[in-house]
């Protein structure tokens, strides 16, 4: 009878509940004050309050207020009301109300900070009220319980109105306490959320509801699921038996652009809401390359009006289309059965600008910050089954003009989402630290901090364990400690005494497994794991040292940029981009100047990275707001979500704070914060006083020299240099002598990876992504913005400085990177042996076959592996090349060595070449006197004519002095004949201005006569600032020698040397000379002299802005042949020559004045002629590194602009009659 009874009352109980929706609690309230008006007096009340079970409620008639009186205060809350004068340090809220604007402004503060915000359409009934987890007006969540912590811990608080000289004519209707619990243990209904657009011109409010920052980790509902996944070994893959669901894919979409007056209608988040007419995009992606808008780029400007903290006015006038559009995003997900009861995240890896969340209707959150992680609990939105997902995207906020970086500014989702489920009670971070470390990092004591979040403040008690695993698995040590409470709570647990550990360094990333488990009642609830190396970093004196050892940073900077999906990168890409980095000996990334994603982190840990972690503030345009206290809360912000994601990883050297803002005073702030979180070396270049490294940027190379000991008394980093726009990174090996040679030079930092243009979106909307010549339909910012806006920012083609090209092509820069960063060299060459130097810091070469190959001529006639010995890092050992190859007077020999990987690695296959040397065998035999093998000719005025002894009829005409046609059995060789040509321009001329011009003059100083079998003729020809002559000889078998000599006077010649143009048909290319890649007279380190094939087709190189391409330095020899019409033109050199072929007209690019982000031209805009436009130098200006600061160029590699300067070309051309010259 009693248990029907008590299930009787039960299921009335449970109809109660339902009833009343689904609460047991019944709000007790206490009434303090009624309808009371203060009518312009102060007044102040006092009551006792405990927030953790009760909430403060206001409710104020503002229609009583005085309609011309600014900034009434019509009511404060906390610990001190202050009086007519007093203004903050303690912790109060003041609210202030403007009638005749219906402006509701509030002040929160506390002794240290303050945050302001001001709420418009605010009249008549006004409901306040102060809750446990923040201030509420009318309903929606106005600040959080973090920022008014102080008023929220009082247990007595103050409420009237006794600030300033406004008192207040509101009308207080009812002031209450309100219990928020009740003896059922049940809670009152939360006040909906409701999101506020002015936020997003409220420097003050960067989030709302976005949970802390935490370290990178994948749950696991077990060990077992856990180590099954191919995430386990290599966690940048996408899990796929984890608590995660990944939403990435196609979701619907509806673009609105903005208007002066705001953004569009914004309804478009209720669940039931029919999209079926919108759009989808790609998921992530800048929806720019979706065709929504027009891309912007500005280096330090802004895309809008510079009206902080408001981002709404676009730049019309220089091609900014929109005042700020939306984006408005749409998918469904499902939530499986098994995560019911769990706690559920909704992940996005990163937004630009600015994202509100909704889920089934509901409003979730709100988060800036476009490169850091943004996290919502959405365990009370999302149910089991089907849910509905709106994401609104605002294209710019006022976070913007923290992030006001040199790049292209698109927008969107453009990383990645996820939804995450963990149990009610779990482990909501982890912190990994080694203490007792010895200094190589063999031995020391392994420390986890866990951090337990027990937000519903449940009775729990869990198992949470820690295991060390090594890399293949094996248990190294565990240990475990108890979880017992109803509280957030750190546990630190310890794997003391660890010993023989397999220290991790960028040369030999050995990673450990750090396994998290928690179990309750024996079961596994959740398993995590984090890849993790120990590396001891410490400073001695002015220098960097890893685990007890000096190491040289040799860098890149790197942004986010996709040739097709814009500012998302996906993993391929990722992953590419690091094994380039580790094929070009790059051993350090700068994250220039943004957090990039967790799962790079994960592939610099794995393949063997250092990492300068860089903050995503840069406010370059106005850095006043870094040193303006009302950003300085954003701006925390930032960096310390960056370091509280990214502390594990054993890559992440260095911390920098941001880029370009100035003296960022804010930062003072942050830099103690970052210290107190973390220990690594903080970066900030703007303010040196505020960082652990001295920095610069494009020192000039006396400049670094000058600073061998350090700059500013601190280890000397720079940060960038050797700008690589275009056809550049000229005298890098300099740099790199200076700062091996120093005792203060840590390294540098390459300004920067990849050019960051992307094909143009409406055509590849269309599918097309060449022109008909095989050029990519790269876009640049002249093609959207306007170059008159220099000033602002609009800066054409500064967005591209990539060494490696958009679809991550290998370059000739890249190759001079890998020779200037190789970590061995090759020296002192004598008596059959070389000298081998190790410049790692940790390996030996043991890794490597020695490789040697004997060119004769540039042909390999002998290779063969020499016996290396053990060489450990910092060593150097002598080791024979056994060739065998007899060296004779009338060939020149060059001895080529390579280390190759004699095992595949992750980055690269097996027989991969790290490092590379050559040597003289001999010295380059003189062009022999040319006898011809039969043949005659004959003189007729200017003709010459004749017949080779093989029956191919040859004829070469001159007019007053200039060839203007040479033909072998009725096939023109030639489209014009050699002329003077200085023509040459690339990015880094820009401040060097060069002299474009061809000869004005020339005349015949020798006639045309037949010297017995031969003919000779010489010319002197003039241009500007140089004159020349040419000593023709021709030969009966068609032979022609030119032996050119060079006077120049004028030091604007960027080169001295002849252009001419062969006929149409000679493409196919074979050369000995430097190659494969482009190389210039200070960027041929990495270009070793061979014989090489290619066509003139392939010799360009594409950079976005044209500009010259393609030359190879000490050409010996070249041949170009008409295959269809076997037709074949062989030359072979004298002296130094260099030498360039094309099918374009370089003055389309040759062009006066500072053409580099004004001249708006694309390869796909040029004509592609067929004749071939050919250089042979003697002398051509190096490139130095000059686009953006650093060396015009080094003297020694300036173009002369005195003496004399002379080389021999000689032509032979030969056809079907007789056998096509092999240059052998």
């Amino acid at each position: 009878m009693t248990t029907n009874i008590r299930q009787r009352l039960a299921l009335m109980l449970a109809l109660i509940t339902c009833l009343l929706g689904g609460t047991l609690s019944a709000n007790a309230r206490q009434t303090l004050l009624t309808d009371y008006s203060p009518n312009g007096s102060s007044y102040s009340q006092e009551t006792a309050i405990d927030f953790s079970k009760q909430s403060l409620k206001i409710v104020l008639d503002l229609s009583t207020c005085h309609d011309d009186t600014e900034f009434e205060n019509v009511i404060s809350l906390g610990a001190d009301l202050q009086g007519t004068n007093g203004w903050g340090g303690v912790n109060v809220i003041h609210f202030f109300y403007t009638k005749k604007s219906a402006t509701l402004q509030v002040n929160c503060f506390n002794p240290y900070n303050t945050l302001r915000e001001e709420y418009s359409n605010i009249s008549d009934e006004t409901t306040i009220e102060l809750k446990s987890d923040g201030l509420y007006v009318n309903g929606v969540q106005r600040c959080e319980a973090s920022t008014i912590s102080g008023v929220l811990s009082l247990s007595s608080i103050l409420y009237g109105s006794t600030q300033g000289r406004t008192r207040t004519w509101a009308t207080y209707k009812e002031v209450s306490l309100e219990d928020v619990t009740s003896g059922g243990g049940g809670t009152s209904e939360p006040t909906e959320r409701k999101f506020d657009v002015s936020w997003i011109s409220n420097q003050q409010k960067f989030a709302d509801h976005k949970e802390d920052a935490h370290a990178t980790f994948i749950p696991y509902s077990s060990e077992a699921e856990m180590k099954a996944d191919s995430h386990f070994d290599k966690p940048w893959l996408t899990p796929e038996k984890a608590e995660t669901q990944l939403l990435n894919g196609e979701w619907k979409f509806q673009y609105v652009p903005g208007t002066q007056s705001g953004p569009g209608e914004s309804d478009f988040f209720a669940e039931d809401y029919d999209d079926s007419s919108w759009g989808t995009i790609r998921v992530p992606l800048s929806w720019e390359m979706a065709g929504h808008g027009k891309p912007v780029y500005t280096n330090v400007g802004y895309p809008f009006q510079n009206n902080p903290p408001n981002a709404n006015v676009g730049l019309t006038s220089y091609g900014v289309e929109d005042h700020n559009a939306t984006g408005f995003y749409r998918r469904s997900f499902n939530v499986p059965e098994k995560w019911d009861g769990k706690r559920l995240f909704i992940h996005f890896d990163g937004v630009y600008s600015a994202a509100v969340v909704w889920v089934n209707g509901k409003y979730v959150g709100y988060s800036q910050d476009s490169n850091t992680d943004a996290e919502f609990d959405i365990s009370d939105f999302a149910r089991v089954g089907d849910n509905q997902l709106s994401v609104r995207v605002y294209r710019w906020c006022d976070g913007s003009y923290l992030e006001g970086q040199d790049m292209w500014h698109l927008s969107g989702i453009h990383r990645d989402v996820y939804l995450v489920a963990t149990p009610k009670v779990f482990v909501a971070d982890h912190y990994i630290t080694t203490t007792s470390q010895s200094d190589d990092a063999t031995s020391g004591t392994l420390n986890v901090a866990l951090k337990i979040d027990n937000r519903d403040k449940v009775e729990a008690e869990k198992l949470l364990s820690v295991q060390l695993l090594d890399q293949s698995g094996k248990l190294v040590a565990e240990t475990s400690q108890t979880y017992n409470g109803d509280a957030n709570a750190t546990l630190n647990l310890s794997l003391a005494s660890l010993s023989g550990l397999h220290p991790w360094t960028a040369e030999d990333p050995y990673l450990y497994s750090v396994v998290v488990k928690q179990t309750a009642d024996d079961s596994e609830e959740m398993v995590f794991t984090t890849k993790y190396g120990f590396r001891k970093i410490t400073q001695q004196g002015n220098l960097i040292y890893i685990n007890g050892k000096r190491v040289f940073f040799k860098g890149v900077n790197t942004q986010d940029a996709h040739p097709e999906y814009g500012r998302a990168i996906d993993m391929e890409t990722m992953l590419r981009d690091v094994q380039l980095m580790k094929q070009a000996n790059v051993n350090t990334v700068r994250t220039s100047h943004y957090p990039r994603q967790p799962k790079m982190y994960a592939m610099f840990d794995y393949y063997g990275l250092y990492c300068m972690d860089e903050a995503n503030m840069e406010c370059h345009y106005n850095q006043g707001l870094a040193s303006n206290s009302m950003w300085a809360k954003a701006i925390n912000d930032r960096e310390v979500r960056m370091v509280m994601r990214d502390r594990n990883h054993p890559s992440v050297i260095f911390w920098s704070m941001g880029n370009e803002s100035g003296g960022a005073s804010n930062l003072s702030a942050s830099y103690s914060n970052i210290k107190s979180l973390d220990d690594r070396l903080i970066h900030y270049e703007g303010n040196n006083n505020l960082s652990d490294l001295g920095s610069d940027m494009y020192p000039t190379v006396s400049t670094v020299s000058s600073r061998k000991s350090g700059y500013n008394g601190k280890p000397y980093f720079i940060c960038e240099y050797a700008h690589a726009m275009g056809q550049a990174v000229g005298n890098l090996q300099e740099y790199w002598d200076a700062i091996e040679s120093s005792t203060g030079i840590t390294g540098a930092c390459i300004w920067d990876w990849v050019d960051q243009s992307f094909y143009d979106p409406e055509r590849l909307l269309a599918g097309e992504k060449l022109d008909k010549n095989g050029f990519h339909y790269w876009v640049s910012g002249y093609d959207y913005n306007s170059t008159s806006g220099v000033g602002l920012g609009f800066q054409g083609n500064f967005v591209n400085n990539g060494l490696i090209t958009p679809d991550r092509a290998w370059t000739g820069k890249l190759t001079e990177v890998k020779k200037v960063y190789q970590n061995a060299v090759f020296s002192s060459f004598n008596g059959g042996a070389v000298s081998v130097r190790n410049k790692n810091s940790f390996t030996s070469l043991d890794a490597y076959d020695l490789v040697y190959q004997v060119l004769r001529d540039g042909s390999v006639v002998e290779e063969g592996v020499a016996q290396m010995p053990h060489i450990a890092a910092g060593d150097e050992a002598s080791v024979s090349v056994p060739y065998t190859t007899a060296i004779s007077d009338n060939a020149e020999y060059i001895l080529n060595l390579t280390l190759r990987l004699k095992e595949a690695t992750p980055w690269a296959e097996a027989g991969y070449a790290v490092a590379e040397g050559e040597f003289a065998l001999n010295e380059r035999p003189a062009l022999p006197q040319h006898v011809a093998d039969g043949g005659s000719l004959d003189v007729n005025g200017s003709t010459v004519s004749g017949t080779t002894n093989g029956d191919s009829n040859f004829s070469i005409k001159f007019n007053n002095g200039k060839m203007e046609s040479w033909t072998i059995d009725g096939q023109e060789l030639i489209a014009a004949g050699p002329d003077f040509n200085s023509y040459r321009k690339v990015d880094n001329d820009r401040n060097y201005r060069p002299t474009f011009t061809n000869s004005s003059n020339v005349s015949v100083t020798g006639a045309l006569t037949k010297s017995g079998d031969n003919a000779t003729m010489s010319v002197r020809g003039t241009a500007q600032g140089c004159t020349y002559t040419i000593d023709y000889t021709f030969y009966p078998d068609a032979t022609v020698d030119m032996k050119v000599t060079f006077a120049p006077s004028y030091a604007t010649l960027a080169r001295l040397g002849l252009g001419m143009q062969f006929a149409a048909g000679l493409e196919d290319v074979e050369y000995y000379g430097r190659g494969p890649w482009s190389n210039y007279t200070d960027r041929k380190t990495g270009s070793f002299l061979g014989r090489y094939q290619t066509t003139v087709d392939d010799m360009v190189d594409e950079m976005i802005h044209p500009q010259t391409f393609g030359d190879h330095q000490d050409m010996r020899s070249l041949t170009l042949r008409d295959k269809a019409k076997n037709i074949a033109l062989d030359i072979k050199t004298e002296g130094d020559v260099i030498f360039s072929l094309g099918h374009y007209d370089e003055t389309r690019w040759c062009t006066n004045g500072d053409s580099m982000w004004s001249s708006q031209l694309h390869w796909y805009d040029l004509t592609r002629d067929p004749q071939i436009y050919a250089h042979f130098d003697a002398k051509q200006r190096g490139l130095g590194n000059n686009s953006c600061g650093g060396d015009q160029i080094l003297s020694k590699y300036d173009c002369p602009y005195s003496g004399t300067y002379t080389y021999t070309l000689r032509l032979t051309p030969s056809t079907a009659h007789e056998e096509l010259p092999t240059n052998e």
